[in-house]
């Protein structure tokens, strides 16, 4: 590899020092200001450029803005990764020009990096939402430090680790509770008129709804994995019934893991999906409807707010939220949302099968996150079950002693004492 030499020259329309060399990547000369009229302080200067340029650390200030950052970076990068990670990042990003409003991308310091963490705490986003987005926004400026856009990357905030388990946002829900968020969906989902033909659009649109509520409960999907569930479409989520046993399909696209699989199907779920009729196994599996349909199918974020108001209309109360009304002064209740019936589903499932079948059932990407969530909290149903076997026992032999056994003599009775020796 060819050494970089750094030479000091004088023009005439400057009073400071100026380097040239010739830039190795595109052979062309370039220029750059000492700052400074002094001739030893320039060749200082030189030399410390000439050891970066050779070493790979040389860099100069750039004048790169925020938009024109983002933009490449969304074109360049963030288009390689999966849907859901590309709207993570652009989440991100919204983040920092509502909470920083960078002109250019070296305004993004430590110090605006902070406050936005602290807007986003006021906001009420949890400590691991934050810590991941910022997991997305170090990727893009290390990417930045690659390209020669900064020089650095800034040092981010630390996280306290957590010491205790991490616990679910929710819980499973039992079959009673499930059954009355079925019976809220007219409640939540109201006629739009009283006419003959708005009736019967209603009971349409009401049971479409039973019908994608039980199709989670039974299958255990992610919400965006159900909505994306096709009966017919290979590039997506996938039903085949036709082999041995029953299976889905994932493309990498369409699941979280990012990887090709073919999955087991339950046979509970086999056998709803079977009640379809044949001529209708066509598109989506699910396509719960809206009163007012201004597009094609509901978007996920909207499906995933209407089953949450099914949970509270249902009084399904699966956890506190930590702080109060402001308005009411109340305290505030976490209601039961689609992911608490596929938390139902594995905990079900978790008392049938072992724990690595789990995990493939749930498509978790660690053995880890299914002990967490479900094994200890299996372990725990165990225990409560054998001491509550044990009781019973214990309650049926001893009056089935007091009825049977002979009065025993005093001689026989163990003294209190005798314990302490």
């Amino acid at each position: 590899m060819a050494i970089i030499r750094v030479f000091l020259s004088k023009r005439k329309n400057s009073n400071f020092w100026q380097m040239r060399w010739i830039d190795p990547d595109t052979g062309r000369e370039k220029w750059q200001s000492t700052k400074t009229n002094i001739k030893r302080d320039a060749e200082r200067e030189a030399g410390r450029i000439e050891k970066e340029l050779n070493e790979g650390t040389y860099y100069r200030r750039s004048t790169i803005s925020w938009k024109d950052f983002r933009s490449r970076y969304e074109t360049e990068v963030a288009v390689g990764h999966a849907i859901r990670t590309q709207q993570k990042i652009g989440t991100v990003f919204n983040y920092v020009e509502t909470h920083c409003n960078p002109k250019r991308l070296v305004n993004l310091n430590e110090t605006a990096i902070s406050k936005m963490v602290k807007k986003l705490r006021e906001k009420g986003l949890e400590e691991v939402t934050i810590k991941n987005s910022l997991g997305h926004l170090k990727s893009a400026l290390e990417w930045g430090k690659s390209q020669k856009l900064i020089g650095q990357v800034p040092d981010f905030p630390k996280f306290r680790r957590a010491r205790t388990k991490k616990a679910m946002r929710g819980r499973p829900i039992t079959l009673e509770e499930f059954e009355r968020m079925i019976e809220a969906i007219p409640e939540v989902i109201k006629p739009l008129g009283k006419s003959e033909g708005s009736l019967e659009r209603h009971a349409e649109i009401v049971a479409s709804w039973e019908f994608y509520l039980w199709g989670l409960w039974w299958s255990g999907l992610r919400l965006e994995e159900s909505m994306n569930l096709y009966w017919d479409r290979e590039d997506a989520l996938c039903v085949d019934l036709e082999g041995e046993f029953p299976m889905l399909r994932i493309r990498a696209e369409a699941e979280k893991g990012n990887k090709d699989r073919m999955l087991p199907m339950t046979p509970e779920f086999a056998e709803f999906l079977e009640d379809v009729p044949e001529d209708e196994r066509t598109g989506p599996v699910f396509n719960p409807r809206a009163n007012k349909q201004y597009r094609d199918r509901m978007l996920p974020s909207s499906v995933s707010k209407i089953v949450a108001d099914i949970g509270e209309k249902a009084n399904v109360v699966v956890g506190d939220k930590g702080n109060m009304d402001k308005v009411t002064g109340e305290r505030k209740f976490r209601f039961a949302s689609a992911h608490d019936l596929r938390r139902a589903f594995g905990m079900r499932w978790s008392k049938r099968v072992r724990e690595f079948e789990l995990k493939e059932l749930m498509r978790h990407e660690s053995i880890a996150t299914t002990q967490e969530f479900y094994i200890e909290e299996n372990t725990q149903d165990t225990a409560r079950s054998i001491w509550a076997a044990c009781q019973a026992d214990s309650r049926s032999t001893s009056r089935s002693t007091r009825k049977k056994s002979p009065k025993r003599k005093k001689s026989h009775r163990i003294k209190r004492d005798s314990y302490s020796t």
